[in-house]
């Protein structure tokens, strides 16, 4: 067999390319199911603990504000400008729902005031922070208000 390829002069100089497609287009499904779990995990808030009860809350809408000023709407990754209108749409889907901003302690004041500016913009008039209950303190009722 070798002699009749040589006896025939012609090299073959040409690449086969279809295992390298294969490899990659396996490499490609691979990776495009596995980046939702990369991100999910990628937004770790850690409250402030108070000594507070926790309230029973009605439907809530939820907005995190995690390190970087990074804004989830309901666990959905938006960009602040699109804040407001996102939340008008939701507030007139569900008009008795409250607002919970989760904030991370290292989050500044300034990025928390900003995303409750754009709340209030989208007529949102119930707004609370959220925090995490610290167990080791003593509690004292608390009576959460919210705006009117």
């Amino acid at each position: 067999m070798q002699s009749r390829l040589r006896s025939q002069g012609k090299i073959i100089a040409e690449i086969n390319t279809v295992p390298f497609t294969d490899v990659v287009l396996v490499l490609l499904v691979i990776f495009m199911v596995t980046t939702p779990f990369l991100f999910q995990g990628s937004f770790q808030v850690k409250l402030p603990k108070v000594a507070a009860p926790s309230p029973n809350l009605p439907e809530t809408i939820t907005i995190t504000v995690a390190v970087g000023n990074r804004i989830l709407l309901n666990d959905k990754e938006i960009a602040l400008d699109d804040l407001a209108g996102q939340l008008k749409t939701m507030v007139q889907q569900k008009p008795s729902a409250i607002v919970m901003i989760n904030a991370d302690k290292a989050v500044t004041h300034g990025e928390v005031t900003q995303v409750m500016s754009k709340a209030y913009l989208a007529g949102v008039t119930k707004v609370g922070i959220a925090v995490e209950i610290d167990s080791s303190k003593t509690t004292m009722p608390v009576k959460l208000e919210t705006a009117k």
